[in-house]
């Protein structure tokens, strides 16, 4: 397999960086951070000078917040850094860019449960910018079952938020990641191997 470059590599680490940041040990988030802004200074000439400016900027708070042993302040500022670069992908790729902002949606939302105290009011304002996106892609979705459980695990979300069940929402929150999963897979299917041909 060949290893991801460029902004799909930046994005990936920074993700990496935010799923972990509550459960890698001192000296993994370090190497996490390290390969996270290494990817990132391989990208500047892609983004335009406020966003490379924006990006440096959260991974400065993402380095102070793992110096500090903050794991919710590192996930955050790890999440808005994939957010800016996901938002530079080109208007013409396979995986609408909107995919990508509802993944970022749920990382927020799992990172706001985990925090102390928990961050209700920015949860609900990521799962606002959820349907936000969802709306922009939904009848692009022509798998109806995936459409309909997509839309339900949103209504879920919006549920346990708003009465402050934490337990039900961080389910919630896995439930929208795991569809966007598919979400991926419904835009841009794998593709099968070709058998060889044992005819000759």
């Amino acid at each position: 397999m060949t290893a991801m470059t460029g902004l799909p590599a930046a994005a990936e680490n920074l993700e990496a960086l935010t799923e972990q940041a509550f459960t890698a040990s001192p000296e993994e988030l370090v190497s996490l951070f390290t390969k996270a802004q290494e990817s990132v200074a391989g990208i500047s000439g892609q983004l335009s000078p406020q966003a490379t400016k924006s990006l440096d900027g959260y991974l400065r708070d993402a380095k102070t917040a793992i110096d500090a042993g903050n794991p919710s302040d590192t996930a955050l500022a790890a999440v808005e850094g994939y957010k800016l670069i996901v938002s530079a992908y080109p208007p013409d790729a396979r995986i609408p860019a909107a995919v990508s902002l509802l993944d970022y949606a749920g990382f927020r939302i799992q990172a706001d449960l985990k925090s102390d105290p928990k961050r209700w009011a920015d949860a609900q304002e990521a799962a606002k910018y959820a349907h936000d996106q969802w709306d922009q892609i939904k009848d692009k979705v022509t798998d109806t079952d995936l459409n309909k459980r997509f839309t339900t695990s949103l209504s879920k979300l919006d549920e346990y938020l708003s009465v402050k069940d934490d337990k039900m929402a961080a389910k919630a929150a896995v439930t929208e990641l795991d569809l966007v999963d598919e979400l991926e897979g419904f835009f841009q299917p794998a593709t099968k191997p070709v058998a060889p041909d044992t005819t000759n």
